[in-house]
């Protein structure tokens, strides 16, 4: 850490996040970086602690999960070991979406909750909410997961980002200000791949200068082909953070040869927060277990170390709107073998899902499917499942599952909003189907090129 990230640290961040309602994540990243190298069975201890908390107050406070235990003849006392938490049901995304108040704590004001929307860019998206402290909390552990690349907080971080809603280019001078010199965070738009945009996020990373990043894979891989073909410097990175999709060997490769620094890759979601990432060991990606209890099943039943299965996670932090055996609609495969770093935590090989390929404008310029995945299903009006097929340069076919049903809003507005990224040329045939079709693995494609030697 840099004298002038000290000073910031000691002084000038204790007051940001005092005015942010903030505070509190302090102390969680010192309790949070203490538990790390708890036992395994000390952290499941605590796990199971959690877990009964959020159980009883979920019972006690929301209609959902009162119906739900008393249904099925449960009570909080229920519930005496992790693998108890079977007895419940599996939370689908379509369940949050059409229940809704159900999931609401009676302890909570609505108005005083933070508002955000579910993850993924295949469409069906559920508003849910979460109370402050549970943002802190998932703060304090996003912190921690950078810490493992070795940034302390408040040194200088790049992010290289596709996500359009996390950026906003109408921020006021004294935010810009905040984000640049104080929190030292700067988020850069690469989800359009075009020379005038990566030119710009070049020039600017020389004079930011930051020792880290933070990146979508897809986002920096395309950025970095650019400064290549370019022949463009970059600032010497200490080391990157990779996350929001599958990192694949080839960029990982690509990264580390360019860069001559450590990739580190994170598996997170909007809806629960960072939930696993690798250390500096890099075998595997240790489980948040203080904030996450991951279960691993196909059938609802845990799959055996090695083996691939669904992901059902549930957030031991949101009170406010209990997300509870969550299916977060990606695979992971979990480990047994404890890490060489000394961490308790348990480990899981990989995430895999949110499959997404580039799309290619007319001119054949590229930019990211994530770009388009945001534009239409984050954007604008609520819509179901959505899988853009394309076919040519012009040529694209967009398939949108039947719930809801479609209105002719939804359908103009989703022409709409491909014409205005992809170009005006192109020709869009939609088609209003019962369900997308999944992949041999079992994952579904939001974004597929099937233009030949794309």
């Amino acid at each position: 850490m840099s004298i002038y990230s000290q000073l910031l640290r000691r002084t000038v961040l204790p007051y940001l996040l005092s005015r942010e309602d903030q505070a509190s994540a302090l102390l969680h990243f010192s309790a949070l970086q203490k538990s790390q190298f708890w036992s395994t069975e000390k952290l499941r201890e605590d796990q199971l602690k959690r877990l009964q908390k959020l159980l009883k107050d979920s019972y006690d406070n929301t209609t959902y999960y009162r119906t739900i235990m008393d249904e099925r003849g449960l009570t909080p006392d229920s519930f005496q070991s992790l693998d108890d938490l079977k007895k419940l049901p599996v939370l689908t995304r379509d369940i949050t979406f059409d229940r809704q108040e159900q999931f609401f704590s009676k302890k909570f004001n609505k108005k005083f909750l933070q508002e955000f929307t579910s993850g993924g860019t295949t469409g069906q998206h559920a508003i849910l909410f979460r109370e402050q402290e549970s943002f802190n909390i998932k703060l304090a552990m996003a912190w921690r997961h950078e810490n493992w690349m070795g940034k302390s907080l408040c040194d200088k971080i790049g992010h290289v980002w596709p996500a359009a809603m996390d950026i906003n280019d109408n921020e006021p001078f004294r935010t810009r200000f905040k984000n640049r010199y104080l929190d030292r965070r700067v988020i850069y738009n690469a989800g359009a791949l075009d020379n005038a945009s990566l030119n710009f996020i070049n020039q600017d990373l020389l004079k930011f200068d930051p020792e880290y990043l933070k990146v979508f894979p897809s986002a920096l891989f395309g950025y970095t082909e650019f400064c290549i073909e370019n022949k463009l410097e970059h600032p010497k990175y200490k080391s990157i953070l990779s996350t929001g999709e599958p990192l694949s060997a080839t960029q990982r490769k690509l990264f580390e040869q360019t860069y001559d620094c450590e990739v580190f890759d994170m598996y997170g979601s909007r809806e629960v927060g960072n939930t696993s990432s690798e250390c500096p060991a890099h075998s595997g990606m240790h489980i948040a277990m203080e904030t996450s209890l991951v279960e691993f099943v196909k059938d609802n039943k845990e799959v055996a170390g090695g083996t691939e299965g669904e992901m059902l996670i549930t957030d031991l932090t949101n009170f406010a709107f209990p997300l509870i055996r969550y299916a977060i609609n990606d695979y992971g495969i979990p480990m047994k073998e404890s890490c060489t770093c000394g961490r308790g935590l348990v480990r899981m090989d990989k995430a895999l899902g949110r499959l997404s390929d580039n799309i290619y404008k007319p001119d054949g310029s590229k930019i990211l499917g994530h770009v388009l995945g945001i534009a239409i299903t984050f954007e604008g009006p609520t819509i179901g499942q959505t899988q853009v097929i394309q076919k040519s340069l012009t040529e694209f076919e967009v398939k949108i599952t039947n719930k809801p049903e479609p209105t002719k809003e939804v359908l103009e507005f989703i022409e709409r909003e491909m014409k205005l990224l992809i170009g005006q040329s192109i020709n869009i045939k939609i088609e209003v189907v019962d369900e997308i079709p999944k992949e041999k693995s079992g994952k579904t494609r939001f974004i597929k090129c099937e233009i030949d030697g794309k």
